[in-house]
């Protein structure tokens, strides 16, 4: 093998390289949007959530102050 073919060789193992980086790079931010995504889900449904919870406990302590026996006087 010449001296050339083994510097063409390293050349093309390089920008192979280069090509592999530049599609993890890509991954990596496709990955990083799917995070942030994720993590505004989890917000919006934590809230949801919380409301529904609030709604629940506001039903059950009406409830409860209904059944409690009035003292009459």
């Amino acid at each position: 093998m010449s001296t050339s073919e083994k510097a063409f060789g390293l050349v093309k193992a390089v920008l192979t390289y280069q090509e592999r980086m530049n599609g993890l790079e890509k991954k990596l931010a496709a990955l990083s949007d799917g995070l942030t995504r994720l993590a505004d889900s989890h917000v919006a449904l934590r809230d949801r959530v919380s409301t529904i919870e609030g709604y629940l406990r506001g039903r059950r302590d009406a409830a409860a102050a209904s059944d409690l026996p009035r003292i009459e006087g």
